[in-house]
């Protein structure tokens, strides 16, 4: 290595040789060109981290006493059911137990940060853990070699352990803050994705029905259209008048010597609105001319005529509403109109179309897609229908 390519080392630190490249550029008469040139070089090599090399070392002895329980596990419960059914049966099923304690070993890896949720299938995997412990000792008890049994049982419980052990070394115990921020986040991103899933469907499901559904589905469609437009003109319900709030009586003003003393004016409550019957109309006859005197004799003045009461003022009546108009349930469709619409220009282009379903049945954005399907079905049944 020349000089241009030695590197500054630093004392203490390891370095090993690697080959390099790098980019030469040669200029001859303004020419220039470019190559790319291999040089040795040295690059620093981090220490060995012990504690990484020691994990994939006891994962590596948890593997393998796992390996060494499912096989014992599997010819001990194979062996025994050997003479009830098939060998390649029996030996399948003696793979359960082992198996079933190993799937519980995964689902509480996956749940290694909530202990709560991982407590079910830690106390699982023991009991399927016992039921190939109790395998492995009842095959040795049928070849009368219980001790051997019993320690072979013994094997599984020691797999169980290492794995028990290493998932310690992993779990993290959450703060009871930040675990319920994690379940929160966990339970949103559920939400929108079970959501999501659910307006998909639908949203097939409608596109599809609006495909093949045909003349009753667009008359279920026309009349759940025609009661959702009817119970959105309803006027709403009148609200509860409520009633005003009457003043509390002031106290009586202290004794004291004035010139002039002023009584306390006390608002009277607000009278509640007294709906009044109507009057009816009383028709009073004029009286009759006063009997003539005679000459000499005082005249004396004519009886007044009693005065007509007064009639109370009749409150306006209130204009109730009239309810909006419901159109029949079998009322005309869609479909209908657009057939009208061809008996009477067939020729009629799609935005005319469009336009005179809108005046007839309201506005709505689906007819942009749907009038135009329904016109080409309608005109294919008249071409059978002619062809015919």
């Amino acid at each position: 290595m020349d000089e241009a390519t030695e590197q500054q080392r630093i004392p203490g630190v390891k370095y090993r040789k690697v080959r390099l490249h790098r980019q030469e550029t040669t200029v001859i008469d303004g020419v220039p060109s470019t190559r790319t040139v291999p040089y040795d070089g040295w690059e620093p090599v981090p220490p060995r981290e012990w504690d990484d090399l020691i994990l994939r070392g006891v994962t590596g002895v948890a593997v393998g006493f796992t390996a060494v329980a499912v096989a014992g596990g599997t010819a001990s419960l194979g062996g025994l059911l050997d003479p009830l059914v098939p060998s390649v049966i029996a030996y399948g099923m003696g793979s359960v137990f082992a198996v079933a304690w190993m799937f519980c070993l995964a689902i509480e890896w996956l749940n290694r940060t909530a202990p709560d949720r991982a407590r079910p299938a830690k106390i699982a995997g023991w009991f399927f853990l016992l039921l190939s412990m109790g395998a492995v000792a009842a095959y040795g008890h049928t070849l009368h070699q219980p001790w051997a049994g019993g320690f072979g049982a013994f094997v599984d419980v020691v797999a169980k352990g290492a794995w028990w052990l290493l998932l310690r070394e992993y779990a993290v115990p959450l703060d009871a803050g930040v675990a319920h921020w994690v379940q929160d986040q966990e339970q949103k991103l559920a939400g929108r994705a079970l959501l999501g899933a659910r307006v998909r469907r639908l949203n097939r499901r409608a596109a599809y029905q609006r495909a093949v559904g045909g003349a009753e589905y667009q008359a279920a469609e026309a009349i759940l259209a025609s009661a959702e437009a009817a119970r959105n003109s309803l006027p709403a319900p009148a609200a509860e008048p409520t009633p005003a709030p009457v003043a509390a009586p002031a106290p009586a003003p202290a004794v004291v010597q004035a010139a002039a003393p002023t009584t306390p004016v006390v608002p009277a409550p607000a009278p509640a609105p007294v709906a009044q019957a109507p009057v009816p109309t009383v028709t009073i006859s004029a009286p009759s001319a006063p009997p003539a005197t005679a000459p000499g004799s005082e005249q004396q003045a004519p009886a007044a005529a009693p005065a007509a009461p007064a009639e109370a003022p009749v409150p306006p009546a209130t204009e109730t509403p009239a309810p909006p108009a419901l159109r029949a349930v079998g009322g005309p469709f869609k479909s209908d109109t657009i057939r009208a619409a061809l008996a009477a220009d067939p020729q009629i282009s799609d935005e005319a179309l469009i336009q005179r379903v809108n005046e007839v049945h309201g506005e709505d954005e689906k007819n942009v897609q749907t009038v135009p399907r329904t016109r080409r079905r309608i005109e294919d049944k008249l071409k059978k229908k002619k062809a015919s």
